[in-house]
């Protein structure tokens, strides 16, 4: 099946069709404006059914259960192939965000305080970096991953790829834990974290990062170091980071530790269970079945476990660096012929009712930039390619940011969160063509190969890329995780 469909319509005479506007540009809103939430649509089953914390409390435990089946026995050959995959991705994406400017200074503020206490087993993903102890790594890697916004993420709606492989990872390392137990650990981590987004749905401004996959990486930690993998969750939930999307859109870096400060929390769980520390799960149908959203798919914590296709198996990559909600409309843009910028007279974006989030103009920043789908759109038109740098900010692109429109098209809005359907129709001064794309190229619906995967780990890792890819892809063969990331270790730094 055909990925998009091109129209194109003839010269205009005044009476030639023009496609119609999803929403006139002087609604639009003003940097850092705030949409008021729209009603959460349905769930699957009635959540009437099942409307007491200690219910719910009880499927979340159920949940995390069903989870750890998929680590009591061995996985699947394609299970285990696609986990090495999402373990090098996240790797990846740490090791280019750690290149950023803060990242940068962090770590020389980390030397001048010296030494993190303790010492350590686990590397800090940037070239040359060495050993740091878990939990500090962890916060590290993650964070790092957070800046370029290409890390993976499922539907809906979250990333935790980026929060569990930091955690898992440093640990799986410290504790010269195997390869397989490591993809073991993330795959039931995985399912945790995808099954808690799919079963509480946030409100917003409430953001995804932080909270819920931050649950499922307690989990991994867990059964890496054999500890009860409820008790560790249950502490993570109970005192959870919950930032909001109103950073995102100012261009708030501090935004980006959110996954660090989880991955941080995540490894300290099971140490403060070590300890005698208890937690509550029920933090997190108050937190997030009454607090900041509320339960609309409960059958997604009690089904059994898929082994041949867990929830791992059901994510994205992502191909571009800004906010996934973005990715539908940059691909229809790609997918056009170019466009002389100056003729452009208007664009529509008709899409779902989730990516009307970032229907607003940014801040001049970078991280503000890719939390506009005006200015990824109006990026992709004007640059015409898609890499780390095509949408930092510029004031060029953001006028022709001016120019967009967007609105939700009902028959793609029935469709989501299975599919998330987008279309671009840029009109110009002789002209109109428009684009449709099911799902963004990288979603399991239309998945990258593993040349592509490899391709963009190359791109974003740099010299020592083929040889730390290879020692990832062979995690199902590894006996001990503390050597595999030395290439970067004794690398020179960048």
């Amino acid at each position: 099946m055909e990925r998009f469909r091109v129209v194109r319509w003839s010269r205009r005479d005044g009476t030639a069709r023009r496609g119609r506007r999803a929403r006139s540009r002087d609604r639009r809103r003003a940097p850092g404006t705030f949409r008021p939430c729209r009603p959460l649509r349905g769930p699957r089953r009635s959540v009437e059914r099942v409307s007491s914390t200690e219910e719910l409390t009880s499927g979340v435990r159920e949940a995390i259960r069903q989870a750890c089946v998929l680590a009591t026995e061995p996985l699947d050959d394609p299970v285990r192939r696609h986990a090495a995959h999402v373990v090098a991705d996240t790797v990846g994406v740490s090791i280019a965000g750690g290149r950023t400017a803060e990242m940068t200074t962090m770590r020389d503020v980390d030397d001048e305080l010296g030494p993190a206490p303790g010492g350590g087993g686990s590397t800090v993903l940037a070239a040359g970096a060495g050993l740091a102890p878990a939990e500090h790594a962890a916060f590290h890697n993650a964070s790092a991953g957070s800046f370029l916004e290409l890390d993976e993420g499922t539907r809906p709606t979250g990333h935790p790829g980026m929060h569990i492989v930091p955690a898992a990872l440093a640990v799986a390392e410290a504790a010269r834990r195997s390869g397989p137990e490591l993809l073991s650990a993330v795959v039931a981590g995985y399912e945790v974290s995808a099954r808690l987004l799919t079963a509480f749905r946030l409100r917003p401004p409430t953001h995804p990062h932080g909270h819920l996959a931050g649950v499922g990486a307690a989990v991994s930690v867990a059964l890496l170091l054999g500890e009860d993998p409820v008790g560790a969750a249950a502490i993570a939930a109970t005192t959870p980071v919950v930032p909001v999307w109103n950073a995102c859109y100012v261009g708030a870096t501090a935004r980006n530790t959110a996954m660090g400060l989880a991955a941080q929390a995540a490894v300290r769980a099971s140490r403060l269970l070590r300890a005698g520390f208890t937690g509550s799960l029920e933090s997190i149908p108050a937190f997030f079945g009454e607090l900041t959203g509320q339960p609309v798919d409960l059958d997604a914590l009690r089904e059994p476990p898929d082994l041949a296709r867990p929830r791992i198996m059901r994510n994205y990559f992502k191909r571009h660096s800004a906010c996934a909600l973005t990715h539908g409309a940059v691909d229809a843009v790609l997918s056009l012929p170019a466009i002389p910028v100056d003729s452009i007279r208007a664009i529509e974006v008709h899409t779902v009712a989730n990516n009307l989030k970032l229907d607003r103009r940014p801040f001049p920043n970078d991280l503000s930039a890719r939390f506009s789908l005006p200015y990824a759109v109006s990026a992709a038109l004007t640059r015409r390619m898609s890499t780390v740098d095509t949408f930092d900010y510029d004031p060029g692109v953001a006028r022709l940011a001016e120019k967009v429109s967007v609105g939700v098209k009902p028959e793609f809005e029935r469709r989501w969160p299975d599919h998330a359907p987008t279309e671009v129709v840029v009109h110009t001064s002789d002209t109109t063509l428009s684009a449709v794309v099911d799902d963004p190229r990288g979603h399991h619906h239309d998945p990258l190969s593993p040349d592509e995967l490899r391709d963009k780990f190359a791109g974003l890792v740099g010299d020592v890329a083929g040889v730390l890819w290879e020692r990832i892809l062979a995690l199902p063969e590894v006996t001990d995780c503390a050597g595999v990331l030395d290439p970067l270790r004794h690398a020179s730094p960048v």
